[in-house]
Parts: C-alpha cells; structure tokens; sequence
C-alpha cells in the first residue's frame, strides 16, 4: 500500500463534477484507492464545498486550501492564506510517498522538490498555472493527455529541457461506456427550466456559458435553422453552471444571451437548466439530437463531451481547434473549421431531419478500443504508484536555426480554407497562393529552398508570429 497525495488547484465535489479533467480525477482516485493505496486530494476550500469527506474506498478530500473560489487568478487570495497552503501541502508531502499534481498547477515549485516520487498532469495548455507548472517541470513524470499537448510541450518547453519527452507519459483519456450509453431520459426533466414537447428536436450546449465554449455561435445557428432553414421546432439546452451559487460573475453571461435571444429572435428557442450531475450525464446526452462542441476554447483532450456524446448515440459536432482537430477520425465526429457557421448550420440541418445517421454500435466499438476506460485507470496507476524519484532534468537550450532547419506549421495551428488559424491568438492568417500550394505539397519545407522572395518573407513573418516552428 502506498500513501499517495494528490493536489488539485480545482475544487472536488462530492455529488457533482466540475469539468473534464475532475471527472478523470475522480476516477483514477477512485481506482487507485480500490487497489489498496490510500488517496488524499487536497483543493480549494469554497462557500460550497468546505468540508472533509470521503469521496470512495480508500479515497478522502480535503477542500481546505484558501485559493480564490473560482477562477480566473485562482492565486489572487491574501499572501497569509498562500503561506497557509504551502505550510499544509509541505506537512503532508512528508507524510506521503507519492506527490500527484493534478493539472500541473501548483506554482510554489519549491514543493516539487522534496524525496518523494513527483508526478504532474497537463489537463489544458492554456491557462497560466498550468502552463508555469509546464515550464517549472523538473521533476520524475508528466501526464499528458493528447498528442496536441504532447507536440505543443515538445516545441515549447522542448527547447530548453530535450530530455523532457523521455519523462512524458501519453495516456487518453478514457470513456466509461458502462455509464455512457443511450437510455431513456427520466430524472433530467427535473433539472429543466422549461417545457418540451415530443415533437421539439433538441441540440445540447453542455459547457459553461462562456464565449470561449462557443455560446455565440450556438445562438447562431439556431437563428439560421429557425429562420433560413425553416425549422421553428428547435431547443437549445443550456446550463447554469455550477459556480453561480458562489459569484456573480456569470451572471452577466446569462443575461447576454437571454439578450442575444431576444435579438435574433429566438428567445423561445433557448431553455436553460441546472448543472447536471454526472450521473444524469447519460440521461441528458440521449435526451438530444445534436451536442454542439464549436468554441475556439484550447482544449488539451477536447473530446470528452464529444465522446460522452457519441457513446449515448447523439452525433457532435466540433471545432477544429486544439485537440479537437485529431482526437476524432472523420466520419465519427463533424468537424468544423472554427466561425464556419454555414457549414455548421448545413450539418445540423441534415442531423435534425434525419439525413445523416451515424452508426451507434461502430462508434461505440471505436470508442472502447481507442478510449478504453479500463485501460486509462490502470496507466495512471501504473505511472503514480511506480515512478521513481530521478535527477531533476537539466537546462540545455537548443541552438533554433530556421535558416538551416526545416519548418513546419506549429501544433497550434491548423491550415483551413479560410487561412492558417492560430488557437493562441484565435484568429486566421490569411495566406497566399503559393503559401498555400506549398503546405499542401509538404507538411516540411526548408527555407533555404524557398526560392520567391515574398514568400520567404511572408513565412519569417508567420514563424515570428508563432505559426511555424523549427522541427527536429
């Protein structure tokens, strides 16, 4: 048995799920605890969640950590209460034998040297604690849990830590099919705020209800639907998100789109509900007849709800962003470049009126083979229970040579009909002809060989801007 500590900088409910990456967390706790270990997770201490309790079999958390309740700026408390954090987390790290950092987000890095066996996670690639918790690795492994991650570390933090990727663990995520699967909605009618008659065909919007997850678009296409395609009989599903019983924060997000509603004229169109518990998910998922995944959100895995989706027999269509662009084949999943509302709208047509059908029983053997969730739990608990402690990996900055080196377009950029988008910067670059022609012709190019002037100019203008890297 193995005393194994787990930090997470997000909260851990004891009845609900807060997002994708806690809900992985549950249940690799949950798992490691089932073979004997004992798990503690300590997080953030909330007006909501304030109390020790024991969340399975060997499992308990601690939500005593006084960061900020919610984000962003989760570190944005008083210095006594980060004093009091350290003086907590530097107490059980002796206590344990194993140090998990769930999300890589704990940036006083002075505690990821103690002699016990430290393992972070990349959860996103995006937000600020994470990515100081990527640049600050040192120490014996890192979870990552996309190729996107994985390439993006490697062209990044790569540059000055080439062992890093010696230390990376590449582990999917995984899809409780024994959960996730299609059946007949009940208890979810509960959590509704509105009525919905059998002939209503229904598109989920399960995020929060931020822009970044692509609650403008949504409202979009169902003003296009409604209006230029003709279908009135159309609801779009909305949540209100967990944490508007502790901020008013979001509030502003649910009156702009009461507001951008009523605007589009599709007010009677939109019914918004409770956030829903993870065991209702399968229930809300098989209550729809499209998910709509199409924010310009980074997201590390981004296919969880496209696959929660998928399993329960709802066809999603995603934005070809982040990870979003390979998680998926074609023909499991629509994808879509990101703001292509038309094409958007096209595909949700052809879905809601029965032109389109997609194969349950194939898509559910993809996902068990691809995602297993069996296969996920027993990987992290092979890497946090068995790593041992190593020497911190050194500083060495490679020598970037773009002049004698090949290019080739960076993780975090995508070539579309549109141009080169950027995720980092979530716009397009427009591109010329021979741009163009170039990268359809070689995902590798050396710019010694580029011949035209221009063109050598307008790629030292995009490799400066970060849309190519230098590729080894």
């Amino acid at each position: 048995m193995k005393k194994i500590l787990i930090f997470s900088l997000g909260p851990v409910f004891k009845d609900y799920v807060h997002g994708g990456s806690q809900k992985v967390l549950r249940e690799v706790s949950a798992y490691i605890g089932k073979q004997g270990n004992r798990v503690d997770i300590y997080c953030v201490e909330r007006e909501d969640n304030n109390k020790p309790f024991k969340l399975s079999e060997n499992v308990q958390v601690f939500p005593i950590l006084k960061f900020k309740q919610t984000f962003p700026s989760p570190y944005k408390t008083a210095p006594y209460n980060l004093w009091k954090i350290v003086e907590i987390l530097d107490k059980q790290i002796k206590k344990h034998d194993v140090f998990y950092i769930h999300d890589a987000d704990l940036n006083f890095y002075f505690l990821c040297n103690q002699k016990i066996p430290t393992i972070i996670s990349l959860r996103d690639f995006l937000y600020p604690e994470t990515l100081l918790g990527a640049f600050n690795f040192r120490r014996d492994k890192i979870i990552v849990n996309s190729l996107h991650t994985l390439e993006s570390l490697k062209c990044t933090v790569g540059n000055y830590l080439p062992e890093i990727e010696k230390r990376v663990e590449l582990i999917e995520n995984g899809i409780n099919l024994n959960l996730f699967r299609k059946v007949k909605p009940k208890k979810i009618f509960n959590l509704i705020e509105g009525k919905i008659s059998k002939t209503d065909r229904i598109i989920l919007f399960p995020h929060r209800p931020d822009p970044s997850k692509g609650i403008d678009q949504s409202l979009n296409v169902i003003n296009k639907l409604k209006f230029n395609k003709n279908l009135s009989n159309i609801k779009l599903l909305i949540p209100r998100y967990i944490d508007e019983e502790i901020t008013k924060d979001l509030e502003e997000h649910y009156q702009n789109i009461i507001k951008r509603a009523e605007e589009l004229g599709i007010s009677e169109n939109i019914i918004f509900h409770k956030w829903v518990p993870y065991e209702l998910m399968p229930e809300y998922y098989s209550l729809g007849d499209l998910t709509l995944s199409i924010g310009n959100l980074i997201e590390a895995f981004g296919s969880n709800v496209g696959l929660e989706s998928l399993a329960c027999g709802t066809p999603v269509i995603m934005s070809l962003v982040g990870a979003q662009r390979y998680t998926l084949p074609e023909g499991i999943a629509y994808k879509v470049a990101y703001g292509d509302e038309q094409e958007i709208t096209d595909i949700s047509y052809n879905v809601l009126t029965s032109k389109t059908n997609l194969d349950y029983i194939k898509i559910r053997e993809f996902i068990k083979s691809k995602f297993s969730h069996n296969k996920m739990l027993k990987r992290y608990e092979k890497v946090i229970t068995n790593t041992k402690i190593m020497s911190p990996l050194k500083i060495n900055f490679l020598d970037l040579n773009f002049k004698k080196d090949s290019l080739t377009i960076a993780p975090w950029a995508y070539l579309t009909k549109f141009g080169i988008y950027s995720d980092y910067e979530y716009k397009y670059h427009k591109i010329s002809k021979d741009l163009r022609n170039l990268l359809n012709k070689d995902t590798k190019f050396s710019l010694q060989k580029i011949k035209t002037a221009e063109l050598k100019k307008e790629i030292l203008k995009l490799y400066e801007k970060g849309i190519f890297v230098v590729t080894r």
